[in-house]
């Protein structure tokens, strides 16, 4: 049976990429393969002839950022605490200025 999101299923450009670990070149999947909804193995190459590593990996769904609109009731996952809103600097409050060292020009 192949689950739902397998490779097979996915399309190129959401592909999962990563570097490789030893010389920092771009890898690519060679192999995937789902154990569990929320679990993947996955088997990388170094597409970097010189080195030529190969590396495996996991992925595993951690938690919910935005709940599902079909949920399925056999998948329980924690939900994240919403993200606190990163302020701009141009939004922080301005204070005294700070006056200039000794001995420099302000």
């Amino acid at each position: 049976m192949q689950l739902p999101g397998t490779q097979a299923e996915i399309p190129h450009q959401a592909r999962l990429g990563m570097a490789c670990p030893h010389c920092g070149g771009p890898a690519r999947i060679r192999t995937s393969r789902s154990l569990t909804r929320t679990y993947r193995q996955i088997s990388f190459q170094c597409l970097d002839a010189a080195c030529g590593h190969t590396f495996g990996a996991e992925l595993t769904v951690t938690h919910t950022i935005s709940p599902s609109a079909r949920p399925n009731p056999d998948v329980q996952l924690r939900v994240a605490p919403p993200r606190k809103h990163a302020a701009s600097a141009n939004d922080q409050p301005c204070g005294p200025e700070v006056p200039p060292a000794a001995g420099q020009a302000g």
